[in-house]
């Protein structure tokens, strides 16, 4: 029930004034920035909100990796694997499928055997190292390598569906309801998995399709979420929190997967991570809000302080699309380039991580899972580090906003590359340097999501949710076809035809960061503004909607 309030009315008191019932005396209060700084960050409402949505983005990737680990224990190799590799004197390495001489190695040297010999497998020769092999006899299927990078894929051919309806819907309606209207069908899809991948290939392909569509509108309602949330001081923290939980999920589900895999089978990877999506749907339900002026829990001084700060405003009302701005707009075009080149490689690594340890590097299931985490723990740290150093670059005037943005962006499109050229001339006598190579493509990855992955704020604060949805789409085919791609390459599974792999990879993240850094902007963009809030008794409409007792939005 709204608040009667008459034109003319006394002086308030200063009790009246920061009475908790009296927002918009909070915000009519001429503040400067000073008084702003008793405002707490790490207690605060828009904090809680980050962690949340930081735990979000982990159960997502929980869903959506769950499969490229539990896929390592579902297949079974007929034969195991049979591909032969053997010492080559005139190039000083060892080479697949010749039988010409054998290798014996003592001390760490090469002895060459005259005559010919049984034929030593990759597994047995890194076993003559002492190192633990993967284990082609176990599994449940024997699906193709084909067949393999299609169902690992099929979870992005559903993540395209609602990248710009998703963020669409979350401006108009909020992004409480979208979040929960799609997250909690996941869940439900994930116990799902295996009665559908025990009936038919197919059919599971089916159910990840539909797991990528419940998701598919995470990241831009976060977004949306965070244009109502985040100062722009803040931004690039608020922001890195959370998303630096899918980096964070994708660490913890690799060792538990792989635990899990090993201990009750692959089937409870899919239902332990189904449970958890579904407790998290309910925590979110009840902390999160679509703004300020809806929380239960938020105080009016924090309350104020984001409102004051922040160009999304509450009782604005949605503006047009403006479709044709946008696409020819050239700094729209660094995020999408940057986006999706940076994806290219993410997607590569994170489905085809387990399979080239286990192919390559010749780990066994429980040491794959622990070593495919710590590429992702890297990330994670990455991203916190990147997001609260951009922060501070720019509020100390070290760095302009454009100048932190494309730093961020070069550092997370040009390491990986280095790092990835690395990691194509590691084999399975090298496994702790390829690792640490794989820490550095992943990890250095992170700090973009300081760069390019919060420009669509920068640029557009209004429409932050669907310009990342319209780069999202963009930036999910690679993930299509990254599988598909590396599955066509290493039908063999042997390093050389890892690096056609990992070389095409490298050489799309340079292409990335040389389009953003010459192209990207941060200033707002003429079609991006908000026009005049209109003024009714005195009072604009954004400020009149706070006077409301309830916006039904506030209903799920």
């Amino acid at each position: 029930m709204g608040i009667d309030i008459p034109r003319t009315v006394t002086q308030p008191t200063k009790d009246a004034i920061m009475a908790p019932t009296n927002d918009t005396a909070m915000l009519n209060d001429k503040k400067d920035d000073a008084d702003w700084s008793k405002v707490p960050f790490w207690t605060s409402q828009r904090f809680l909100t980050a962690i949340v949505t930081f735990w979000g983005f982990a159960v997502l990737y929980f869903h959506r990796v769950n499969l490229s680990i539990a896929m390592v224990c579902m297949i079974r190799l007929e034969g195991g694997n049979t591909s032969d590799l053997f010492y080559n004197s005139s190039s000083s390495n060892y080479s697949v499928g010749d039988n010409s001489s054998m290798v014996t190695l003592i001390d760490n040297s090469v002895t060459e055997a005259a005559t010919t010999a049984p034929q030593v497998s990759n597994a047995d020769f890194c076993e003559s190292l002492g190192l633990k092999t993967a284990d082609d006899s176990t599994g449940e299927f024997t699906w193709s390598k084909e067949l393999q990078g299609l169902i690992l894929g099929s979870f992005f051919w559903g993540y395209l569906v609602l990248q710009v309806p998703g963020g669409m819907l979350s401006e108009r309606y909020g992004p409480r309801r979208v979040v929960m209207y799609t997250m909690l069908p996941t869940a439900i899809l994930g116990l799902l998995s295996p009665v559908s991948a025990r009936a038919s290939p197919w059919l599971f392909l089916v159910v990840r399709v539909l797991i990528g569509v419940g998701e598919s509108a995470y990241y831009p309602a976060a977004q949306a979420l965070f244009a109502r949330w985040s100062p722009p001081s803040e931004r690039s923290r608020l922001v890195g929190v959370s998303l630096s939980g899918g980096q964070f999920g994708n660490a913890l589900i690799f060792p538990i997967g792989g635990l899990l895999c090993s201990s009750l089978g692959w089937d409870s990877v899919f239902y332990v991570m189904g449970a958890v999506g579904f407790v998290w749907c309910i925590i979110w339900f009840f902390l999160v809000y679509d703004s300020p002026s809806l929380s239960r829990r938020i105080t009016p001084l924090e309350r104020g302080y984001i409102q004051h700060h922040v160009i999304f405003k509450d009782g604005q009302k949605p503006q047009p699309m403006p479709w044709k701005a946008i696409f020819k707009s050239l700094p729209f075009w660094a995020i999408l380039v940057g986006h999706t080149c940076g994806n290219y490689g993410l997607y590569m690594l994170l489905t085809q991580i387990p399979t080239y340890m286990k192919e390559v590097l010749k780990f066994d299931l429980k040491s794959n899972g622990a070593f495919s985490m710590l590429p992702y723990l890297s990330m994670w740290l990455f991203i916190t580090i990147a997001g609260v150093t951009s922060d501070l670059l720019m509020s100390k005037n070290i760095l302009s906003r454009i100048t932190t943005r494309k730093t961020m962006s070069a550092i997370g499109l040009f390491g990986p590359a280095v790092c990835l050229v690395g990691v194509t001339f590691m084999d399975c006598t090298q496994q702790i340097a390829a690792v640490v190579l794989l820490c550095g493509t992943v990890g250095l990855s992170g700090v973009a999501f300081a760069g390019y992955m919060v420009n669509h704020g920068d640029i557009a604060p209004q429409f932050a949710g669907t310009l990342f949805g319209i780069t999202n789409v963009a930036a999910t085919i690679p993930g299509i076809l990254a599988p598909y791609i590396v599955g066509a390459i290493t039908t063999n599974k042997t390093r050389e035809e890892w690096q056609i792999a990992f070389f095409i990879a490298a050489g799309v993240y340079v292409f990335g960061g040389i389009f953003y850094v010459i192209f990207a902007k941060t200033n707002l963009e003429k079609w991006a503004k908000v026009p005049p809030t209109k003024e009714v008794d005195g009072d604009t409409e954004g400020q009149r909607m706070i006077n409301m007792k309830k916006s039904p939005d506030e209903k799920l």
